[in-house]
């Protein structure tokens, strides 16, 4: 008896070829791995398997649940790494199911055979399907009824073996503005499955519509989602789209394959015009003519394209570069739509036309990824083998060339007579290098002549801008461009404001986020080389260029602290050049103002080592005041004690200090006083430390400057903690968190967070910690503190590990030293390194625990952290015991002991005390280890220690020793 069921058919593309790359051998793996994956996704979608070749036939009681089981089964074998993709076929259809009798199962066959003709469609479907994709027909589209997933036709296509094509649809999860899932392109025809357009009363073969588009004749690379984004818009109504690209950016080839691969949308053919001759209206009306292969006749051009176009029905136009006839647009296409009811239109142009209807679509260069690609495989087409060193030299030239697909094809071609690290080697003479004598139109023969023929259209006021935005380093804003661009009176076009948004118009200038601009590294130095040339337009020259770079470095030595780490500090590489631009001009102010933002972003994003090289320019800038002596020694000294050079740190901290006093700079003092005495608990000098901060807390107030405040208060807090004052840290931390929110300071509140959490840590409220510590990460993160993120990070791991979750312990540490180590950030680092043998060693791996121990015990030796030593070697000399080594161990937990009663760490003591009793235990020595053990005791009898911080956790491991050892003596 017949039912309707689903059946969906998947199949491994490709599979025979990769056996015989791979062999037999990997091969059985690959097939292991992935009929684990099949199998284990059926139960939750209660899918049946049925049959197995290089795909399954399975089979489902829904549509639904076939669908959601294909598009898991897709992002399984994704996930799972396997080195193919697999392609699937859904059909809903009535289907017979008959079970075989237990003697036939013994001799090998199925246990369920289905028979019926749902079971061919699904096959027909599965086969035109392109890897990773999902096609279904309409009945099983029928069948699924409202569904949240994404759902595109790819046309009618005619199947062999059924009498009347069928509509195939690819199904994809729910389109969220991102990349997608599915592939959502046209399948290709087969010998016997082929897409059919409707004609009058005929089903055409798709292959049989009529156009004019040019071959491609090489292979395609990436632009999915932006081939997706065009699509949409024309499937939603837009009628005219205009795809945005300066020169090089592939817009033609773009177009081309878009029209290529979704010409079953236009029964009246796809047809491309090239404008790139035309230079008038009459030019329109001619290249369009030849395109459409219409002669002119004695009727109004463009009324009568418009009747050709209108007798083409539905059809596709596309008109390509029609940057230099923009002005005719409304004359021309304008009139086109009015007069067209079914026809689309697509334009290629370097600027928005601005005519009523127009959609657009910015194409933006290739992901560098992609560009590595295409630049391989047009090295490979020149008869060029890229060998494994050649790979990174690749991947660097692809991010030199910003991913411009014109620039990446011609260096391409020069691996004929250069490697590919000689050319980026090359790469400042890119405009003499990049030129080809083969086939390409003049205009793109070399990237300069691309360029040129934007630069052209431009007006002086755009050129004069343009120009001028090469100064800058790393994006801009608008008000940033305001204060560097200086018109010439000269130059006709309005504002620098007008100028900006005619260059975004022209697609020089990409648009990154609502008030964030940029210029590709290949237009900035093209840009800076006609502001340095005389006449490329009115007041170009020299001198222009040395104006324009002293307005930028003025700008940004005047930015406040809310301004340069705004954006996640996206002015890092405007300050940097600012900065450096300054000392060499020998402007003392600028230097110590653009040193002294710098910083302020450095510090919460790294490199440190830049900060402290830049300050060492500063200083040797002739004539500078007591005050900028002093600023700049803040800047030197700090960067040089978070990247561990302690004592070079300590000499330019104390001469900051003597010089900032002397100068009568309070906040300067402040920020040093701070400083010093981060030094001096380091160093052990807790007396002194806290002298620092309450000097700095009063000046701080007597400055009436609440932020500086919150940092001393937070340096007070910190200082609490590490040495028992937990109340007296509690407080601290409060008052300072009370006066982050209330400056709406999120970088300040997320580290006081941590701070705070660090202390629900030590009374062992782990569940408290960690919600301290999530919230902590998301404003470090919210404003681009990476300092404080690792911290964050690694907080959050030892809350992970405290709790048994090794592998997510290991996770977030791992993240926290990549950071670390991006930043310069030494003690974190070494921090890190520390936990990480804490996990190694919970796993059982005794030897990269004793590693990395011993690592972080040199890394805080480096940086002259005692307190840090101290606790690290209570870790290595508990290990050493546990691995027998009890002379190691001794020498190193004596050690340990002696920094930590130093810098007076009653906490960090009484773990490392623990670890001294468990060592002297398994020694046999059980007199020291009773003695220890009471001296851990009297350590925290009058403290209010957690059981789940790490003295109680480490209390609670030591004391069924001791309590054991008493039993057996009684």
């Amino acid at each position: 008896m017949s039912s309707l069921r689903a059946l969906l058919l998947t199949d491994v593309v490709d599979s025979t070829k990769l056996a015989q790359a791979v062999g037999d051998d990997a091969m059985a793996r690959f097939w292991a791995a992935h009929d684990r994956i099949a199998r284990d996704l059926l139960p939750a979608w209660h899918g049946r398997e049925i049959d197995k070749t290089d795909g399954m036939l399975l089979l489902f009681d829904s549509a639904a649940d076939a669908a959601g089981y294909a598009l898991a089964y897709h992002a399984a074998l994704a996930a799972g790494g396997l080195p193919f993709k697999a392609r699937a076929g859904l059909h809903v259809g009535a289907v017979a199911l008959r079970e075989n009798s237990a003697a036939d199962i013994a001799l090998g066959a199925k246990p369920l055979e289905v028979e019926g003709l749902a079971k061919p469609i699904a096959a027909r479907v599965m086969s035109v399907a392109m890897g990773g994709q999902t096609l279904l027909t309409g009945d099983a589209r029928a069948a699924l009824g409202e569904t949240p997933l994404r759902l595109q036709s790819h046309g009618h296509w005619r199947l062999k073996g059924l009498p009347e094509p069928i509509e195939l649809f690819e199904v994809g999860q729910p389109d969220r503005g991102g990349p997608s899932d599915a592939p959502f392109t046209p399948p290709h025809d087969e010998d016997k499955a082929y897409r059919v357009v409707r004609q009058d009363d005929l089903w055409v073969p798709l292959r049989q519509v009529r156009h004019n588009l040019p071959a491609e004749r090489d292979s395609f690379v990436g632009r999915q989602e932006p081939l997706l984004q065009l699509a949409r818009k024309l499937e939603g109504g837009s009628r005219l789209v205009s795809v945005l690209g300066m020169g090089g950016t592939g817009k033609t080839r773009f177009v081309t394959r878009f029209a290529h691969g979704w010409l079953g949308e236009f029964p009246g053919g796809a047809w491309f015009c090239d404008l790139s001759q035309a230079r008038s209206a009459n030019g329109i009306f001619f290249a369009v003519a030849q395109g459409l292969d219409v002669p002119l006749g004695k009727t109004e051009p463009v009324v009568q394209l418009a009747q050709a176009i209108a007798g083409r029905g539905k059809c596709l136009i596309i008109l390509d570069n029609f940057e230099q006839v923009a002005r005719h647009a409304e004359d021309t296409l304008g009139q086109w739509l009015n007069r067209t009811v079914e026809a689309k239109f697509i334009v290629t142009t370097r600027e928005v036309l601005g005519i009523v209807g127009e959609d657009t679509v910015a194409l933006p260069p290739l992901p560098i990824g992609d560009a590595a690609t295409l630049f391989r495989q047009r090295a490979e087409s020149a008869g060029y083998r890229p060998n494994v060193d050649d790979q990174a030299a690749i991947h660097q030239l692809a991010t030199v060339l910003d991913g411009l697909p014109l620039a990446i094809e011609l260096a391409a071609a020069r691996v004929r007579v250069m490697a590919p690290r000689t050319l980026l080697a090359r790469m400042n003479e890119r405009f003499k290098l990049l030129w080809s004598r083969g086939g390409r139109q003049d205009r793109q023969a070399t990237l300069r002549a691309a360029f040129d023929w934007s630069w052209d259209l431009l007006g002086d006021a755009e050129k004069a801008a343009l120009a001028q935005l090469s100064v800058l380093e790393g994006g801009f804003t608008l008000e940033t461009a305001e204060a560097v661009i200086d018109l010439p009176a000269a130059a006709e076009g309005g504002s620098v404001l007008d100028a900006v948004h005619g260059l975004v118009d022209k697609s020089f200038v990409r648009r990154l986020a609502e008030d964030r601009f940029d210029l590709l590294e290949s237009v900035r130095e093209y840009a800076a080389e006609h502001l340095r040339t005389a006449g490329r337009f009115p007041g170009s020259g020299e001198s222009a260029a040395l104006a324009a770079q002293q307005r930028h470095w003025r700008y940004f030595a005047t930015l406040d602290e809310a301004a340069v780490v705004a954006n996640r500090c996206a002015e890092i590489p405007n300050l940097v050049v600012a900065c450096r631009r300054a000392v060499a001009a020998g402007d003392a102010d600028a230097a110590v103002g653009a040193l002294a933002g710098a910083w302020m972003a450095l510090r919460l994003r790294g490199p440190v080592r830049v900060a402290a090289d830049l300050a060492s320019l500063v200083q040797g800038v002739p004539g500078l005041q007591r005050h900028q002596q002093a600023g700049a020694a803040w800047v030197a000294g700090s960067a040089l004690y978070v990247l561990g050079e302690v004592a070079q740190a300590r000499t330019l901290l104390g001469r900051g200090l003597a010089l900032a006093r002397a100068a009568g700079d309070k906040r300067c003092e402040v920020r040093l006083l701070i400083a010093t005495a981060t030094q001096s608990e380091a160093d052990g000098h807790v007396d002194q430390a806290r002298q620092d901060l309450m000097r700095a807390l009063a000046l701080a107030r007597e400055a009436a400057d609440p932020a500086l405040q919150g940092l001393v208060l937070n340096g007070l807090g910190t200082l609490s903690r590490n040495h028992g004052r937990v109340d007296e840290a509690q407080a601290h931390f409060d008052a300072a968190l009370d006066l982050a929110r209330e400056l709406r300071d999120q970088r300040l509140e997320g580290g006081l967070l941590g701070n705070l959490g660090i202390l629900h840590a030590d009374q062992g409220r782990t569940d408290e910690a960690c919600r301290h510590f999530v919230l902590a990460l998301a404003l470090a993160q919210q404003v681009g503190d990476r300092r404080w993120e690792g911290n964050a990070h690694c907080n959050l791991g030892l809350m992970h590990h405290f709790q048994g979750r090794l592998e997510a312990a290991r996770a977030e540490f791992e993240t926290a030293l990549t950071i670390a180590r991006d930043v310069g950030h030494a003690r974190l680092g070494c921090t890190v390194l520390c936990n990480l043998g804490l996990v190694f060693e919970s796993l059982g791996g005794l030897e990269p625990a004793h590693a990395h121990y011993q690592d972080a015990v040199t890394g805080a030796h480096e940086v002259g952290d005692r307190r840090l030593e101290g606790q690290f070697r209570g870790h290595l000399g508990l290990l050493e015991a546990r691995m027998g080594r009890f002379d190691a161990a001794r020498a190193c937990l004596s050690v340990g002991e002696a920094l930590l009663l130093e810098v007076s760490d009653p906490p960090s003591l009484g773990v490392l005390l623990c670890g001294r009793a468990e060592a002297e235990h398994r020694a046999g020595d059980s007199d020291a280890a009773r003695l220890c053990w009471q001296r851990v005791q009297a350590l925290t009898a009058q403290a209010d220690v957690g059981a789940e911080s790490e003295l109680g956790r480490a209390l609670d491991r030591v004391r069924p020793l001791f309590e054991t050892a008493s039993m057996q003596t009684g």
